[in-house]
């Protein structure tokens, strides 16, 4: 397997630079189907669908996967599974995990460990590697950079992340951040954010319903109380609107008292989780992401996809994707005040929105299942 860095100013190059991953000697022919041992699992937050696709789909359209997890996704075509029980009690399940996952690398006759959050599948996968003398590849989300590289055993991260023989990253904010952590440039590599093109596309004659969308986990990292609170701004100026939140988790609870005491009953539906929320998408106007951090959020692209401006914090990887007043709002400030100018800005403005919503789509497709297989390849 090899994954290409398609070179920009960003990182000082002007060509385009060919990563190999180099697995075994078994891959040197390229008659030979490369085999993959996968570590990850995505079954701790709100919902799993779509992840294990999104992330290893594009993979098992190129070479063969084989993904030990708890929570398989039997909807993914292409990946056998290797389930893991939990026992009613998630901690035993990933020990657990662990070793099934130590068995089967012994037992095959793999090219490479793969893995997907440092904590703990990149660990599981650096020691099942050396273990067995297989290359190992991490592929960063948030939480690794923005969380654990700068808590008290950040140093712990630092050296581990410098022992990935290839680390994947949703944009190149994440890139320059392995570099400055001292991880080699030649073994970072730029991994698309796959989704759906075909499902979020824009759809004609839908009539709109909502002013705002916002998706996703009710957690404090994605932070739904701060687009509450901005909907309670514009409504205190008298500029009340019509707002969507989609999604569960333990700020649920929260998210509905500050609704109730900001009066905003009648303006904010909450319909739970939504696993395919492209009819939400495509009766709104607006895409609004609060998140205090993010990679590179699949819900972004969606949005986009299916034509929406989206109102986006400027975090993670945001802005290689976002340009501020063409494709989307990028807003410097996170706050409630910010938010809401930026919202009630693009429902007076037309021209402005006709502009932004125009560009979002093209912007979208880039993030297709067939750039990430190509990504893979």
């Amino acid at each position: 397997m090899h994954v290409e860095r398609v070179a920009d100013d960003r990182y000082g190059r002007e060509t385009v630079v060919e990563f190999p991953i180099v697995m075994t000697a078994r891959c040197e022919s390229t008659s030979v189907t490369e085999s993959y041992l996968a570590v990850a699992d995505f079954s701790g937050g709100v919902a799993n669908t779509g992840k294990i696709g999104r992330h290893f789909g594009p993979l098992a359209d190129h070479a063969d996967t084989t993904l030990v997890c708890l929570d398989p996704d039997e909807g993914v075509e292409g990946i056998t599974y290797r389930p893991v029980p939990t026992f009613g009690f998630r901690p035993l399940g990933l020990l657990v995990l662990f070793a099934v996952a130590l068995v089967e690398a012994a037992r095959n006759d793999y090219d490479g460990v793969l893995s997907i959050s440092l904590v703990p599948y990149g660990c599981f996968a650096l020691a099942i590697g050396r273990l067995h003398g297989l290359p190992v590849h991490l592929g960063i989300i948030g939480a690794d950079l923005d969380v654990h590289a700068h808590a008290r055993y950040g140093s712990v991260v630092r050296l581990l992340l410098g022992r990935f023989d290839a680390i994947s990253v949703p944009g190149t904010d994440h890139g320059r951040q392995l570099e400055r952590l001292g991880v080699p440039s030649e073994r970072i590599a730029v991994l698309t954010n796959a989704i759906d093109v075909d499902t979020y596309r824009p759809a004609d004659d839908v009539p709109t319903e909502y002013d705002c969308v916002w998706v996703g986990r009710f957690t404090a990292e994605k932070d739904p109380l701060l687009f509450v609170e901005a909907l309670a701004a514009l409504d205190r100026q008298g500029k009340s609107l019509r707002a969507v939140m989609l999604g569960s988790g333990p700020l649920l609870r929260a998210v509905k008292d500050r609704v109730r005491e900001r009066g905003l009953e009648e303006q904010v539906e909450l319909p739970g989780w939504v696993d395919e929320p492209v009819e939400y998408y495509r009766c709104s106007r607006l895409f609004v992401l609060t998140s205090e951090r993010d990679a590179l959020p699949l819900t972004m692209l969606e949005a986009m996809a299916t034509g929406l401006a989206c109102v986006v914090p400027d975090v993670g990887n945001i802005d290689t994707v976002v340009t501020d007043g063409e494709n989307g709002v990028i807003v410097d400030t996170r706050d409630a005040a910010s938010f809401a100018a930026e919202i009630q800005w693009l429902r007076t403005d037309d021209d402005r929105y006709e502009r932004i919503a125009t560009n979002a789509p093209a912007t979208g497709s880039r993030f297709s299942y067939e750039r990430a297989t190509d990504d893979w390849k």
